[in-house]
């Protein structure tokens, strides 16, 4: 049995190698491969975390020697380089979005399935310590029923796309904050209160250079019954946050120095439970989920990002577009009608 999991790199950037930087400490986990169109992100790469360099993609599938490819290229890339690495017997680790529509990502999970390869999805988000917080103050009834969730993440990209830069253009980022930003907090939704069942939404240009949409809002209710409000924008000041309302108390999930805090019912104050800065709860988060990619590779289990998490959140993203384009509310049941072709 196989103690250690060689992985390959394709697509070099500032997130991959936040990615490999998380691996040199893990026993479970070689680099031994990566690939970039520029050469000199591939000379860099392998400077700083080891491994050959690969000059094509289909090099890395043709290598018998690696059993995983981390895939953090642009999303409209995502599922045919991962479908083609599962038809290869490669595992595949690919950065969210998963993909850009459901169909494509019913095609990724079925190609996974097909091979028996491990799928994962970089929904790193979740594995914060904030999150991770809540999610345990949830289950211990603190909030007792949910009836709202509020939800927010923004950021200035948007002011600094180019056309050099693929997050400029419609068919990579459709809706603008949605396959950066938001995507992010529809699985933080699904792993706080459940799934969405509907969708209304608009989205906005009203500013950024680039041709894909500034700002996003949409109205959702879970199946459970609750309301939400999920916002982003590419072209105002950080802020990311989440708020859970319930009928026994509210919960505050903040970047803003990586809080979480609980106001419990019938008391006036919110309470802030001590975590570790923003900072460290990402590389910790990137750590955990990279051993979880190796283990379960190595023990042949289903990781908890897996490919039908991805699909969940992507869903709520192509709902709220097809919302803003429609006029129309969205039943996210109606996405997953639709049939893909092998």
């Amino acid at each position: 049995m196989k103690d250690k999991v060689r992985l390959a790199f394709v697509g070099i950037g500032w997130w991959s190698n936040m990615l490999a930087q998380a691996t040199l400490s893990n026993p479970k986990i070689e680099i031994a491969a990566c690939f970039a169109r520029s050469e000199n992100k591939r000379k860099d790469f392998i400077k700083n975390f080891g491994g050959v360099e690969k000059i094509s993609y289909e090099e890395i599938l043709a290598d018998e020697s690696i059993d995983a490819i981390i895939l953090t290229t642009p999303n409209s890339l995502h599922a045919s380089q991962a479908v083609s690495a599962a038809k290869a017997k490669k595992h595949v680790y690919v950065e969210k979005p998963m993909a850009l529509s459901v169909a494509e990502c019913q095609m990724m999970i079925a190609a996974a399935k097909d091979s028996n390869v491990i799928l994962m999805v970089g929904q790193n988000s979740r594995r914060m310590e904030r999150y991770r917080k809540a999610k345990e103050l949830i289950d211990k009834g603190m909030v007792g029923k949910i009836v709202l969730a509020e939800a927010n993440s923004s950021g200035n990209l948007g002011l600094r796309l180019t056309p050099e830069i693929w997050r400029y253009y419609r068919k990579e980022s459709p809706g603008g904050p949605l396959t950066t930003y938001t995507v992010h907090q529809t699985d933080n939704l699904h792993y706080l209160v459940g799934p969405i069942k509907k969708v209304t939404a608009f989205t906005a240009k009203l500013g950024g250079p680039a041709e894909t949409e500034d700002v996003a809002a949409a109205t959702v209710q879970f199946e459970c019954g609750a309301l939400g409000t999920i916002g982003g924008t590419f072209i105002t000041p950080d802020r990311n946050y989440m708020q859970v309302h319930g009928t026994e108390g509210v919960i505050l999930i903040d970047e803003d120095g990586g809080s979480v805090s609980y106001q419990k019912k019938g008391t006036e104050n919110m309470v802030k439970y001590p975590t570790e800065d923003v900072d460290k709860q990402r590389l910790d988060s990137l750590k955990e989920e990279m051993n979880e990619f190796a283990t379960s590779i190595l023990e042949n289990k289903e990781p908890e990002t897996n490919g039908e998490v991805g699909l969940q959140a992507v869903a709520v993203i192509e709902a709220i577009h097809q919302s803003a384009e429609s006029g129309k509310i969205v039943n996210i049941e109606d996405l997953f009608q639709r049939r893909f072709h092998k």
